[in-house]
């Protein structure tokens, strides 16, 4: 399938990757691998042979699906945001769905994570904060709405301010 998303690499070395499922832009053959190899995938470059540890399927049934989000990993979590709608938070080990929250769908922010909070833009169009005081059930700490009818950009943390750009052609600062 298609990425968009950059890959990210945790502590170990292992690598999340965040893939597209857009039937109308692939072969049959294409299909089949996506839908086969799933839509968020952890990668083991070490291995001497298939590298997929584990991936999940992103796609309930849906035509254009799976997630154009940068993965966030910490704590043996990783969080992204799917074009479905959801922000989920998966085990990094085993691939197991731990948890999400209704973000709108086009969600295509990708969540950023400074100390023990999470931050994404929704396509509902507001910004949130979850604590990861527990990380593999995430608390909503706050959400602002910007009026926005999707933020599609990744969030910048940058001491005590956030930092978002927006289709309206803005930059905002939020403190």
């Amino acid at each position: 399938g298609d990425i968009d998303a950059t890959m990210v690499v945790d502590a170990e070395g292992m690598i999340y990757v965040s893939i597209e499922h857009e039937p109308s832009q692939m072969s049959a053959a294409e299909i089949e691998r996506n839908l086969a190899v799933g839509q968020l995938i952890k990668l083991n470059p070490y291995s001497d042979g298939d590298p997929r540890v584990w991936g999940l399927d992103l796609t309930s049934g849906s035509s254009d699906a799976g997630s154009w989000s940068t993965p966030a990993v910490r704590n043996g979590v990783v969080y992204v945001n799917t074009h479905q709608g959801s922000l989920i938070a998966v085990d990094a080990a085993d691939g197991t769905l731990l948890w999400q929250d209704a973000v709108g769908f086009h969600s295509w922010s990708s969540p950023a994570i400074v100390d023990a909070t999470l931050v994404t833009a929704t396509c509902l169009g507001d910004v949130r904060a979850y604590s990861l005081a527990d990380p593999r059930a995430p608390a909503r700490d706050w959400s602002l709405s910007l009026g926005e009818a999707c933020l599609e950009a990744t969030p910048v943390v940058w001491e005590d301010t956030i930092y978002l750009g927006s289709r309206d052609g803005f930059m905002r600062a939020l403190r």
